[in-house]
């Protein structure tokens, strides 16, 4: 929020820019009554504290409801406990100023006005009874409620909330802007800077090799698949004969199968021999 005041800046630089004489006139008069004060939380609890020290309940309730319809309802239903809480503070602070500078006329003013609103909260049940006791900052009730530890506590606790809801509540995307641009140039710093550190280190090695690196796996990561392939690595031998079990494997042999139909071809292939050598001698004797 604090860029606020330089984003109005540019807005009236930009009407007057485009001849909207007027509009700016109304925007000047605007914000002179602008009841959240540029978002600046120290301004509007400044504003409050004046509306309770002249006795002012009307402009006080004024500003609460604005910031009630244009801030607060936009927060979750959660928040509203607190919310509620703030502005009860807010009211007894206004009725403990009327205690202590001695105006019972304006304590009368806040209930008439206010009781039709209050009498349904169970909170403030005592408090209609503070017109009718003598000497409330010695009774054991209102007694905290005129320390000083209460009432710093209670505008610690307001502008905290304020600055709360002012810090995460949405924003339009024109306020945005400062911090849009922000993150741009910390994005371009960050690239010039790594830019740079690239540019060392090609100054440094400027033939542009990397040494290779080898990288052992973690001796709890070493399985079976993985001294396997050590060994087939070192004995090549072993890697064709790993192949061929494979192949054999794939094509649907088993080593026991083979053999026996490496018996059979054998077997045939030597009847096959014999048959033909009693053919030839058969032949011999014939001839002769």
């Amino acid at each position: 929020m604090a860029h606020g005041q330089y984003l109005e800046e540019m807005i009236k630089e930009y009407l007057l820019f485009r001849g909207f004489g007027n509009t700016v006139k109304v925007f000047d008069a605007e914000l002179k009554t602008d009841k959240e004060k540029g978002f600046r939380v120290d301004k509007i609890i400044e504003q409050l504290l004046h509306f309770i020290n002249t006795y002012d309940l009307t402009s006080l309730r004024e500003l609460w409801m604005h910031f009630d319809s244009h801030l607060f309802s936009k927060l979750e239903s959660q928040f509203v406990p607190g919310i509620k809480k703030i502005e009860n503070a807010v009211l007894k602070m206004y009725l403990i100023n009327t205690v202590v500078t001695n105006k019972p006329e304006k304590m009368n003013e806040f209930f008439v006005k206010l009781t039709p609103e209050l009498q349904g909260q169970s909170e403030w049940k005592d408090w209609f009874m503070l017109p009718y006791i003598k000497n409330p900052e010695e009774n054991a009730f209102f007694q905290i409620y005129f320390s000083k530890q209460w009432q710093d506590t209670c505008l610690v606790s307001l502008h905290n909330f304020l600055a709360s809801i002012f810090q995460f509540m949405p924003m339009p995307k024109l306020l945005q802007y400062e911090e849009d641009a922000n993150k741009i140039r910390l994005l371009e710093e960050k690239n010039e800077h790594l830019t740079k550190q690239i540019n060392l280190l090609i100054e440094k090695n400027p033939d542009n090799t990397i040494s290779p690196c080898l990288v052992e796996p973690p001796p709890h990561l070493l399985d079976d698949f993985y001294i396997i392939a050590q060994e087939s690595a070192v004995n090549e031998n072993q890697t064709k004969s790993f192949k061929n079990l494979i192949r054999n494997m794939s094509s649907g042999s088993s080593p026991i199968l083979g053999r026996k139909d490496n018996y059979n071809r054998s077997k045939k292939l030597s009847s096959s021999m014999s048959s033909k050598s009693v053919k030839s001698g058969q032949s011999f004797f014939y001839d002769s």
